[in-house]
């Protein structure tokens, strides 16, 4: 058996290469098939608005786990809803945990989808990213708002 020294510039290492996108026209999100399924049954607690709501933050969050920063206006606009059930239906994914807070912006409080669920960037990013994350739960828990209970009116 001979042993052959590299010359220089010939090493094993290869140098690294840049990732590439798997894009034929735009990025593409990885989201848990599992969790999805589970949130579009109809036993999920979930309603079509939630569902609404939860693939507009799919299709329209930034890269990694950036926050939207839309106003539940600008939402309801886009998906033919008034604010009011968008706020029910993001008060209801936020509960749930598939919506997590992510500051305001003009006193306005803005959301970002769970990493959990679904993650725009590179596995490892993920990993990192969720480290701190709640994990979404199905059937859909009742949002704290609605879980209040009112006053009755018999003793009046």
């Amino acid at each position: 058996m001979m042993h052959v020294d590299m010359l220089p510039g010939f090493e094993d290492e290869q140098p690294k290469k840049a990732p590439i996108r798997y894009s034929w026209r735009g990025r593409h999100m990885n989201v848990s098939k599992e969790m999805g399924a589970a949130v579009w049954r109809k036993d999920s607690g979930y309603d079509r608005n939630d569902r609404d709501v939860l693939g507009y933050y799919i299709f329209n969050s930034g890269e990694k786990a950036a926050r939207l920063e839309k106003t539940f206006d600008e939402i309801g606009q886009d998906l033919g809803m008034n604010p009011r059930q968008v706020s029910k239906s993001i008060k209801k994914l936020h509960a749930g945990g598939f919506l997590l807070e992510a500051g305001t912006m003009a006193r306005v409080q803005l959301y970002r989808l769970n990493g959990r669920f679904g993650y725009d960037g590179s596995a490892e990013d993920q990993v990192k990213a969720v480290a701190d994350m709640r994990h979404p739960v199905i059937p859909a828990p009742m949002p704290e708002s609605a879980s209040k209970s009112r006053p009755s009116k018999e003793g009046k």
